[in-house]
């Protein structure tokens, strides 16, 4: 078998990079919060509808340079950054999400989630609610089985549909869900070195199944190719994965992968887990992380959460697209696992 060429660049990193290292953050001055509170004003006074908010209603002359030196870090450099001091307390939660979407509208354009136009999606646990604690969630409580952004546990490995995700933190639970971030680009040159079959099955890739609550829905919904998990885009390499949403289909019996094929799947993981390989953080209060959901997958600790729902974990999630073909994409608009 012809020998895979490894990744190079700075989107091959170990999480152990960034011990003592806090060059992927960065904190808001006095004069960037004065910026904002000032573009939200603006951005309300259009009395838009959020997703049709841009850089223009939101604009941001001088953080908004900083903004854009972060997207290039994102798209050519390590891959995520977070954005550390927006004092969350000071507005209300429509206006958070104001803000929330203005800051990201500085790395593209916001794409729905879902099917019924989730522009801003609620990472919270409301898998005790009868009721749903917010109209938005009312679809989201009618499902047969609630997605991991609406019930705690832990999350393994993974990445979205979109370009780059964002997490905007309002409340960080009372314990626990330290988030953990994994190069793409790492996990697939310690896969070829120890594994090079695993990483040619790897190449080959899986069918999806979109997530449902009807089984005849979801058979409908099936990939009518492999979807790789690891690709070249030039001189890099990128990475796409979403375990859930691979394993949907096998349990349904619609596809059956060989010993290699199975393997590789599970090495995705067990190389993520090797101590030191990712990068893992809390989330503040006021924290905006963003992730080039090409170059780096994913995942979360469990956590403990308060038993009162006003105290709860709380974080908006955005999909942001930079790519025409991304921007355009509705394929499985509704199967990913979150975060």
């Amino acid at each position: 078998m012809k020998r895979i060429e490894p990744a190079k660049g700075p989107a091959v990193w170990r999480g152990a990079d960034f011990v003592g290292n806090d060059d992927w953050i960065v904190s808001l001055f006095s004069s960037d919060l004065n910026e904002i509170s000032t573009a939200l004003k603006q951005a309300k006074a259009t009395n838009l509808p959020i997703h049709q908010i841009s850089t223009k209603e939101f604009p941001l002359l001088s953080l908004g340079q900083t903004l854009k030196g972060l997207a290039e870090e994102l798209e050519n450099g390590r891959g995520f950054a977070v954005i550390r001091g927006v004092p969350v307390d000071r507005y209300n939660e429509d206006e958070n999400k104001i803000i929330s979407w203005g800051l990201c509208s500085y790395f593209g354009t916001g794409i729905p989630q879902s099917r019924q136009g989730d522009w801003i999606n609620h990472v919270i646990d409301i898998s005790d609610q009868t009721l749903p604690p917010k109209p938005e969630l009312d679809h989201v409580l009618r499902r047969k089985n609630l997605r991991t952004n609406h019930r705690g546990g832990e999350l393994d490995f993974h990445t979205d549909t979109t370009d780059v995700f964002a997490l905007f933190c309002l409340r960080p639970a009372k314990s626990g869900g330290k988030s953990r971030l994994a190069s793409a680009a790492m996990l697939h040159n310690m896969i070829g070195e120890a594994e090079p079959d695993y990483l040619k099955a790897l190449y080959d890739g899986y069918y999806y199944m979109s997530q449902s609550d009807d089984k005849a829905g979801a058979a409908s919904k099936i990939s009518t190719k492999r979807i790789p998990v690891f690709t070249r885009r030039g001189d890099k390499v990128e990475g796409y994965y979403i375990s859930q949403v691979v394993q949907r289909a096998v349990d349904q019996g619609l596809f059956k992968y060989n010993l290699v094929e199975d393997s590789a799947r599970k090495e995705i993981q067990r190389i993520a887990e090797t101590p030191g390989v990712a990068h893992e953080f809390d989330l503040k209060e006021g924290d905006l992380l963003l992730v080039n959901n090409h170059a780096v997958l994913h995942a979360r600790y469990d956590y403990e959460d308060y038993p009162d729902f006003a105290r709860r974990r709380h974080l908006f999630r955005l999909w942001i697209a930079n790519r025409p073909e991304m921007i355009s994409k509705i394929f499985l608009a509704s199967s990913e696992k979150t975060s």
